[in-house]
Order: structure tokens, then sequence, then C-alpha cells
């Protein structure tokens, strides 16, 4: 079974449904449980994109796999999908490390989904949500095009 890590540390996971893929989903009439999606891949198609938006309102919980480290493809989808308002739950998981946990809810995830191994190496004391961090004084955006930095 899963280990969730949300603001209040690790508890099991919770979902009993279990998650169907964005196709399958699709093809489905409403269902009487609580859907869930598995979003094997942040990089979603115009159409799938598109079914994800018709979707949501009838979604419990959306669950995007990180397929690496600096996967913030999962960062702007998880933005994208709050922006059209969905207030299930977005959880995040795959690829995911303890550091990046307050990034991954300023763009929108309630939680991440570990298995037991990346719990046993990642435990709960590393998971900190740090509501006031900013960058650093001292950093500057990268340049934008033209190698002008971006105004602010």
């Amino acid at each position: 079974m899963a280990v969730l890590v949300s603001d209040t540390g690790f508890r099991m996971d919770d979902w009993a449904w279990g998650y169907v893929p964005l196709a399958a989903l699709a093809d489905q009439p409403c269902r009487q449980e609580p859907a869930g999606v598995d979003l094997s891949s942040p990089a979603l198609s115009r159409h799938d994109w598109d079914r994800l938006c018709r979707l949501l309102p009838q979604l419990s919980l959306v669950r995007v796999r990180l397929r690496h480290f600096g996967d913030t493809a999962a960062l702007d989808l998880a933005r994208e999908i709050r922006a059209r308002g969905y207030v299930g739950r977005l959880r995040a998981h795959g690829a995911v490390l303890a550091r990046l946990y307050t990034l991954l809810r300023r763009s929108g995830f309630d939680e991440v989904e570990l298995d037991r191994d990346q719990a046993r190496m990642q435990p709960a004391e590393h998971w900190r949500y740090e509501r006031g961090w900013q960058p650093p004084a001292s950093w500057k955006p990268a340049p934008g095009p033209g190698g002008v930095a971006p105004r602010g």
C-alpha cells in the first residue's frame, strides 16, 4: 500500500476506488463511486487536455506521474488544472523529491504518493511545506528571448 505525504505528515493511502487511464475514463458514463484518473505523463496532447477539462467536474482525484526529478511539466499541468476550477484531490507520484514539496504544493498538488521504499529513503521529517518561502534576494530571473531579463 502507498504512503501519502500531506502538510500533516505521512498517512496510508485512503483512495479505495482505483485509477483509470484518461482514454478509458472518457468512454465511460458518469460513475456512481468517485472517479480517479491516472495521467501517466504530464505531457498531454491537445485532444487529451480537452478531454480532461471536460471530465474534471466528474473527477474526485487526478493522479499525475512525474517522469523524472526535474519534470516541471507536472507543475505546469497542476497549475492549469487548478486554473480550470478543479477542487478535487490532485496527487503527484513517481520521481518526487522531498525538497520539491513546497513547489508541488504551490503549483496545486494536495498530496504526494510514495511507495514504501521512497517513504523509507525520504522520511516524514524531510517533507515540509515552507509557506513563506521566497527565492533568495540574490536570485535573478534567467534572461528571456534576446538575452533580456523579464520585467517584474
